[in-house]
């Protein structure tokens, strides 16, 4: 086995790339922290399952109330050690490097994580701390979003944010805001009002990139 509790995630993946390829070149940055305290997202971001497809969320939306809004890793580091915030940061690097070949190898990789809710959080935090650092990678990660299947459903993932963002300032699902095909939004000027409050740079993103939304 290639795993050692003693080798960081960058270490783990170049012995990976190197198993796989020997002749494989590490695309990763130097430094695994590529997205420094003080640059990290403040988003919220919410545990889900990618095993219902985004069309099911219009007549299946209500399972939603169940879930909770888990603050993002970069806000509550208690939530996640050392280990998986690693993961993050090297996820950020792989994903700024905008190659198709280089996210497969990297969620060919991520399965030495102990189940699959781990890769989906470290895919959706990579993505927001992208944002905030590389707004131009971001956005062609979004647009590209397919490349994440079938580990992360971002699409799936933005109707459920959105969701739980409106529906927790008491706004009312299939009244104030609904999920269709062509848009796959409809919101009331009072559900715009409240999607736009607050959002960072992440959202503002997704929003764009995911749901065709550009919200001023």
């Amino acid at each position: 086995s290639i795993i050692s509790n003693n080798m960081n995630p960058v270490e783990l993946y170049s012995m990976y790339l190197t198993s796989i390829n020997p002749t494989s070149v590490n695309h990763t940055r130097s430094s695994i922290d590529s997205c420094p305290q003080s640059s990290r997202s403040e988003c919220p971001v919410i545990p889900f399952s990618t095993t219902q497809s985004p069309s099911q969320h219009s007549c299946n939306v209500h399972v939603l109330e169940q879930e909770d809004v888990m603050l993002s890793w970069g806000r509550n580091p208690e939530n996640h050690s050392d280990v998986e915030e690693s993961y993050v940061a090297l996820a950020v690097d792989i994903l700024r490097v905008q190659d198709r070949e280089s996210i497969q190898a990297l969620k060919d990789f991520l399965t030495v994580l102990p189940n699959p809710r781990f890769i989906e959080n470290v895919l959706i935090v990579a993505i927001y701390q992208l944002a905030e650092i590389d707004s131009e990678a971001c956005r062609w990660i979004l647009r590209h979003s397919s490349y994440l299947m079938p580990e992360l459903d971002v699409k799936s993932y933005a109707l459920q944010w959105v969701y739980l963002k409106l529906c927790t300032q008491g706004l009312k699902f299939n009244q104030d805001f609904q999920f269709g095909e062509t848009p796959a939004l409809q919101l009331t000027e009072e559900a715009q009002l409240a999607l736009s409050h607050n959002l960072c740079m992440g959202d503002r993103l997704i929003l764009q990139e995911i749901l065709s939304l550009h919200i001023v």
